[in-house]
């Protein structure tokens, strides 16, 4: 099965069917069920990576998660169904495109070509399994998993 390699936290809040869309700058045709991969990196600092409304959709549990880091690394954790891939979508998780713009007026200082352009893949039907798979090693663009899914989960 196919498998994308997501950074934590992000790769939690899919699983749990807390984040409804994982953004890249480019774009998927593909739709169908895909393993959730862990990487073995944290997105960044924590006060920083989240909006205010992102924040209190989380809930209390998966707050506290977040300040401490409490997450599989390295490890397929569930699986999601990519749905479609937009660009703009009102998801709070959604990262927004911006057409003819000038480096200094992208959000946050960000120096990009004049399209800033970040696709929506539209995610349903989150599992997070029981059991992680651990020691899984990620890779880059959309992947196959050769390995299995361990009992218990799915």
């Amino acid at each position: 099965m196919k498998a994308a390699s997501i950074k934590q936290p992000w790769a939690s809040l899919i699983a749990h069917g807390i984040k409804d869309i994982e953004n890249r700058t480019w774009a998927t045709k593909y739709r169908g069920t895909i393993y959730i991969h862990a990487s073995a990196k944290f997105a960044g600092d924590i006060n920083n990576i989240f909006t205010d409304d992102q924040w209190e959709a989380m809930g209390e549990d998966m707050r506290s998660s977040m300040v401490i880091k409490d997450f599989p690394f390295g490890a397929i954790i569930g699986k999601v169904d990519i749905v479609d891939c937009v660009i703009n979508h009102p998801s709070i998780w959604a990262e927004k495109s911006y057409h003819n713009v000038t480096v200094n007026s992208l959000p946050f200082g960000e120096e990009n070509e004049p399209d800033y352009i970040i696709y929506n893949w539209v995610l349903a039907n989150p599992v997070l399994f029981d059991e992680p798979i651990l020691n899984v090693k990620g890779k880059l663009s959309l992947w196959e998993f050769e390995g299995k899914e361990t009992k218990g989960n799915g």
